[in-house]
């Protein structure tokens, strides 16, 4: 709200920019690219028509937008926005000051980032297969928070969640083995955040099914096929929403049935033979949880889902 020169700053000033921080620190409203909120309990108390604004009360505003501002960037506004005292003017300088903040955390390109030193960075669920495998090996779990508000919040604050695969086998000369091995590593890093899916590795196929896109259909956020004679094998990421949560399955799908074996000097001969997958897979699932002094959200709690193989 443009303010003037020699402008008394009245509730109508105050309350605009009050609204603005507790768009982005309140109750999570909308969804997808329009949602905000990051189910934190602001500060500045509300004011009505022609109540004096306080020292207190500026003050106040001033502390709710640098912890938003902190939470996204990293660091406080700099020059820091003036703390008031009793009895003194707030000039056009202080209020466009907060203004300009307070237009900041607000924008979509700002809502969903999160500054340096703002997260924690959790492991949730890691497993290994180290026998020889064949057939579909599932990694599932489920992230559930207590309500529908605080789902919201982990990731309208930029919460994220975080998928990797890995297969040792070191010295192994095993083709399919190998195969599988090329296949999860060249995916990378699989994140999810409100309404995006990324990934770190060339290879595979993402969707851009972020939290706010999905529902209870389950859907694929990646998908990685084999390279043949292995190309009935595949590696996906599996997600759909669940009661005040997500449930995510790693699936992991040896459908190759055999090969003939090559015989020397004959060429391939005899029945088709179905190699197991040797080494150690590791299917890991992790999550960026913003907390701190500025904004914290809560954790998910953490459950092993019912078609889970590992």
């Amino acid at each position: 709200m443009t303010v003037n020169v020699g402008q008394l700053i009245t509730e109508a000033e105050y309350t605009t920019l009050r609204s603005g921080i507790n768009l982005v620190m309140g109750t999570p409203t909308g969804t997808g690219t329009t949602a905000a909120g990051y189910n934190q309990a602001i500060t500045a108390p509300a004011i009505s028509p022609g109540d004096k604004i306080t020292a207190t009360a500026w003050n106040a505003l001033k502390t709710d937008a640098t912890k938003a501002y902190t939470h996204q960037v990293g660091s406080a506004p700099d020059p820091a926005l003036v703390t008031v005292s009793a009895g003194q003017n707030i000039t056009k300088t202080v209020h466009d000051a907060l203004e300009t903040v307070v237009n900041f955390i607000k924008d979509e390109g700002n809502r969903f980032t999160l500054g340096t030193g703002q997260f924690t960075t959790v492991s949730a669920s890691s497993k290994t297969k180290s026998s020889g495998w064949q057939g579909t090996q599932i990694h599932d779990v489920t992230f559930t928070w207590a309500n529908t508000n605080a789902v919201k919040a982990f990731f309208n604050a930029g919460g994220k969640l975080i998928f990797t695969s890995s297969l040792s086998y070191p010295g192994g000369t095993e083709a399919k083995t190998l195969d599988w091995q090329t296949m999860v590593s060249t995916v990378g890093t699989v994140t999810m955040d409100h309404v995006n899916v990324t990934k770190t590795g060339a290879n595979g196929t993402i969707t851009s099914d972020g939290y706010y896109d999905l529902d209870t259909t389950s859907r694929y956020i990646l998908a990685r096929t084999g390279t043949t004679p292995y190309s009935e094998n595949d590696y996906q990421i599996e997600a759909r929403t669940i009661t005040n949560g997500i449930r995510i399955r790693m699936i992991y799908r040896d459908d190759d049935a055999g090969d003939q074996q090559a015989v020397v000097g004959a060429g391939p001969a005899g029945p088709a033979v179905d190699e197991t997958v040797k080494g150690t897979l590791t299917s890991s699932m992790s999550y960026i949880r913003p907390t701190g002094t500025n904004v914290q959200v809560d954790a998910p709690i953490i459950a092993t889902g019912t078609s889970n193989t590992f």
